[in-house]
């Protein structure tokens, strides 16, 4: 969990769950310190995407651009301090990954 995350036990519950579907055949495009872009699967529900940036925006200290009809998200933080952000989005979408398909197996 990012240090600065402003959500609660049941918030960081709910949005890993939404990060774990989102990431469903999500593919990381670029990766740098401050930096991060997905590229979504196709398939993957736009709402779902909208609401889990949207919880983003209003908890923690990074910068989204992209919308869900590109299916590409690029995730940025501003200071070295706040990385661990981009590392906890990270290891929720590539979570969702591997759920996605061991439940399709």
């Amino acid at each position: 969990m990012a240090p600065s995350c402003a959500l609660d036990e049941a918030g960081l519950c709910l949005q890993f769950e939404r990060y774990r579907h989102a990431g469903r055949g999500a593919s990381p495009v670029d990766r740098s310190s401050r930096r991060l872009v997905v590229e979504l699967d196709q398939h993957v529900d736009a709402s779902l995407v909208d609401a889990t940036t949207a919880v983003e925006r209003e908890c923690c200290p990074v910068a989204w651009t992209g919308k869900s009809v590109t299916r590409r998200l690029t995730v940025s933080v501003a200071e070295d301090r706040n990385e661990p952000a981009l590392d906890a989005i990270a290891f929720a979408l590539v979570l969702g990954q591997v759920a996605g398909r061991a439940t399709s197996d």
